[in-house]
């Protein structure tokens, strides 16, 4: 059996990744944040991670248009960026092969970024 953490708790850490991400923020660093409660397969997780990151209208919803949006960001250009994920366990388990292919873009992402000197760094907060 699995308890839900404290009402406290919760509200702690939301205003703890609040403040984290207000003060990335304050540093000239673009900050996506992704709300997994929500998120249990591929199309919620394509549809939330376009509105956060601001996608063009012309994002196809599938993994494809996914990477090519995440490789490009000229709509949010920025010398450094991170994207927060919360609670990706969520999607993890209700979809595990789903899943699977959204981290592998998000890692390939990471590196592409890395290659250019314009740092993209996906923080996963289970």
């Amino acid at each position: 059996m699995t308890s839900l953490p404290k009402p406290e708790v919760a509200a702690n850490r939301k205003q703890a990744v609040e403040k984290v991400c207000e003060a990335l923020s304050e540093r000239g660093i673009q900050v996506f944040y992704l709300d997994g409660r929500e998120i249990s397969n591929k199309e919620t997780f394509l549809a939330k991670a376009a509105e956060v990151m601001k996608f063009p209208l012309y994002f196809g919803m599938n993994w494809d248009a996914f990477e090519e949006c995440i490789t490009d960001l000229t709509w949010s250009p920025a010398e450094q960026s991170v994207l927060i994920y919360e609670r990706p366990d969520i999607f993890a388990q209700a979809d595990p092969n789903n899943w699977q292919t959204a981290l592998d873009i998000l890692h390939a992402a990471e590196e592409y970024w890395q290659a250019r000197n314009i740092p993209l760094s996906v923080f996963l907060l289970s």
